[in-house]
């Protein structure tokens, strides 16, 4: 089986899902932060993307991101990104000030995963087992500090995006409302 075609049908489920997790919410469910927990639904759905994005596309596939390259600055901006250029070390009141479009931020998250498919049909079975170095990883996640590169997609743009979209439906959940469709 091709590498992209492996992939493909998770990477379309976890780039499509978020359109479905946040339909009918208002932008106030939108920003919502329980005491306790600095996240949002549109933080936690901006970050994931925003990191697969920046992560895959940069490091594995070498080429500039899907927002640097599809005007999504202007369509999606935020002025303070904290640590990294998708939210790491943001605080409670930097959450609290995004205000981004869902639709938007759903096209957004449908274009990066066709980006990373787009990526994975172009890599060869010899380039997806390279060794990619993870150095960042080292004292958070010990023993992960480098993974293949094929490895390094499925962690970021399927594993890490799964991660924070459960965190959505937990969001959800202390609201009172259903967390996933099932």
């Amino acid at each position: 089986m091709a590498i992209a075609a492996a992939l493909a049908k998770n990477l379309a489920f976890w780039h499509w899902y978020p359109e479905l997790l946040t339909k009918g919410l208002s932008p106030e469910q939108l920003r919502w932060q329980p005491d306790g927990h600095d996240s949002s639904i549109v933080f936690a759905t901006w970050h994931t993307y925003r990191a697969a994005d920046e992560l895959v596309h940069g490091m594995v596939f070498q080429r500039p991101s899907v927002f640097a390259t599809g005007g999504w600055d202007s369509r999606l901006p935020v002025a303070d990104t904290g640590a990294s250029r998708f939210g790491n070390g943001m605080t409670r009141a930097q959450i609290a000030a995004l205000d981004l479009d869902m639709g938007e931020l759903c096209a957004y998250a449908k274009a990066v995963g066709e980006g990373i498919s787009n990526g994975l049909a172009g890599m060869t079975d010899e380039e997806a087992s390279a060794e990619l170095a993870l150095p960042f990883f080292a004292e958070v996640y010990p023993g992960y500090d480098s993974m293949t590169k094929l490895d390094a997609v499925a962690f970021f743009a399927i594993g890490h995006t799964a991660e924070h979209l459960g965190e959505v439906q937990m969001l959800k959940g202390l609201m009172g409302l259903k967390g996933a469709p099932l």
